[in-house]
């Protein structure tokens, strides 16, 4: 009865905060540019400017991902394809730890986004990109933050969906029959070749487009346990643990080792913001990643999301691989 009360509780605290950011996330996949105009651009757009373009020749830094990248920090704005973008997210940071101008940095990250799941598309993001003159030849380094949101396995669930199982179906669980019966992502589907298979077109697109960009892609934070079958949101002061998900953990750790294999396979770089913000996610001493109203972090924005400090923390580490 107590596991039963507890995840519930935890359901009901994460699927608020998912309806948060989903409110906000455009709901089909669209080629990005089709039919905004310069007033919907203004009135959309961060402090009510129109988006910038990049100069000739390409944006120095060019941005591709979702929440995680796009940031569900409060307050929020909206772009012109209606995308989330939360306060003082990894790409505005970067942008100014790197003391870029406007149009030097072109994010077209988008809360919900997926490599060809759900949401927009990476090749949806590109056109976008596209549009704003981001990738050419003055191009250096492009970032792409993208995986969480796609179906892996023969189930077309993706995180959130498994996540609302793990947590709420006290009879499916968060196991092997939970996977079976297609109510959670199949973590051995999430490999290397799969994530590098799924890749690759718009990566080679990029290659072509932008000859002398360094195309690295970034990990996601910590924000479970890299073992074990535990996992763990903060709702206020109160650390709420739910022990037996192990499909859960498997997922998040497959999915990293994917990213980095797919990054050989790829011959691209990688950043692993695993290991850089180990010991700090949402029910650690000093979490870099949110709870649920959670004080330590930032009261409002998405759990197990970067707060402000860890955005920071990522915009640092890029920083100075843009800068080396």
């Amino acid at each position: 009865m107590a596991q039963r009360k507890l995840a519930s509780v935890i359901g009901a605290a994460l699927a608020a905060s998912a309806v948060l950011v989903g409110l906000m996330t455009p709901a089909t996949a669209q080629s990005s540019g089709s039919s905004s105009t310069d007033i919907t651009r203004a009135l959309t757009s961060s402090g009510g400017v129109a988006d910038s373009r990049a100069p000739e020749g390409g944006a120095k830094v060019v941005v591709f991902g979702d929440s995680h990248t796009s940031g569900t920090n409060a307050p929020f704005r909206t772009d012109e394809r209606g995308c989330l973008k939360g306060a003082n997210n990894w790409a505005d940071q970067l942008q100014s730890q790197l003391g870029l101008g406007a149009g030097d940095l072109i994010d077209v990250s988008c809360s919900g986004a997926s490599i060809n799941s759900d949401g927009f598309h990476f090749s949806d993001e590109v056109r976008h990109a596209e549009a704003r003159g981001a990738i050419g030849p003055n191009t250096t380094d492009i970032f792409v933050q993208l995986g969480k949101n796609d179906q892996w396995g023969l189930s077309n669930v993706n995180l959130l969906q498994s996540v609302q199982t793990c947590l709420t179906d006290v009879f499916a669980g968060c196991g092997d029959a939970a996977v079976a019966a297609g109510k959670m992502q199949d973590p051995n589907a999430v490999t290397a070749e799969n994530y590098a298979e799924r890749m690759k077109p718009v990566i080679d697109y990029l290659k072509y487009y932008a000859p002398n960009a360094e195309i690295t892609l970034v990990g996601y934070q910590e924000y479970t346990a890299r073992s074990g079958s535990q996992v763990c949101v903060r709702l206020g002061g109160t650390p709420l643990v739910k022990n037996d998900a192990p499909a859960l953990v498997s997922f998040m750790n497959k999915l990293d080792m994917a990213i980095d294999g797919a990054a050989g396979i790829l011959g691209v770089s990688h950043v692993d913001l695993r290991s850089a913000t180990e010991g700090h996610d949402s029910c650690s001493n000093d979490p870099w990643v949110n709870g649920v109203f959670d004080a330590r972090a930032e009261i409002v924005g998405g759990p197990w999301h970067p707060s402000v400090k860890g955005d920071s923390v990522t915009a640092g580490i890029l920083r100075d691989r843009v800068n080396a």
